[in-house]
């Protein structure tokens, strides 16, 4: 008889970290933004995500909202894809149309750290047509908080920045369930301990950054296969893997 841990921990397609992926963001580099992140061990949430977002944009060109309402929506993302898979969320996907470009750059975190940090997995709820949408209840309740002026303090707020749609119809595709996201409402802090991400020919360099810092980190090129994933986080150096 097999524990749950036992079964979880064979399963390929459940990773045992969750990533986050710096990309370009305001003028600055995926690079520099990963930089960043090691040397003030903290990650700023600085879009609002979730499905209360379009809402306060509406009402925030009416004067019914603050800027204070639409940063309670403001997270930082993570994806439980496996680190062997990584390289995929890199490519440019062609018919799909992402709001930013991510470099191959980043900070990873084991899902048990993560969940201890209050990151959560995203909830993707169905707009297909053809059935009642689970969304139109959440839409109500963020209505109902913003027109009674108290968005901010609703309990909805709390939940929203976790609920995404999903769905194709008529004029729209929204089908982004596959990325596996998981998020932390706010800025986060980085653990002690993380693996980097960068290209290998920049490990040297973010080596120095690493240790400047007060994280410690292994570096991978989340363009590698597992199996040079799986060296380099068992500490062989670079010219003791490979197969000649």
């Amino acid at each position: 008889m097999a524990t749950l841990s036992e079964i979880v921990s064979r399963r390929s397609d459940l990773g045992t970290f969750v990533v986050h992926i710096t990309r370009h963001h305001e003028g600055r580099t995926a690079k520099a933004n990963l930089t960043e992140i090691i040397k003030t061990g903290k990650i700023i949430a600085h879009s609002p995500f979730g499905s209360a977002v379009k809402a306060l944009e509406g009402a925030s060109k009416k004067g019914q909202v603050s800027a204070d309402d639409m940063a309670t929506q403001k997270a930082v993302c993570f994806t439980e894809t496996p680190l062997e898979h990584l390289h995929l969320m890199l490519a440019t996907i062609e018919d799909v149309k992402r709001d930013c470009e991510f470099g191959p750059y980043g900070i990873a975190i084991t899902k048990k750290v993560a969940r201890q940090r209050r990151v959560n997995p995203i909830w993707y709820v169905d707009i297909t047509p053809g059935h009642d949408w689970l969304i139109l209840h959440v839409n109500n309740l963020v209505e109902d908080a913003i027109s009674k002026g108290n968005f901010a303090k609703s309990d909805i707020a709390k939940l929203t920045p976790f609920i995404e749609q999903m769905g194709t119809g008529e004029g729209y595709r929204k089908e982004f369930w596959w990325e596996r996201e998981w998020r932390h409402r706010g800025n986060f802090v980085l653990p002690d301990t993380v693996i980097a991400l960068a290209p290998e020919e920049e490990h040297e360099e973010f080596a120095k950054i690493i240790e400047s810092s007060h994280i410690e980190a292994r570096l991978i090129d989340p363009r590698w296969g597992l199996e040079a994933i799986i060296a380099r986080l068992a500490g062989f150096e670079p010219e003791d893997v490979g197969p000649f």
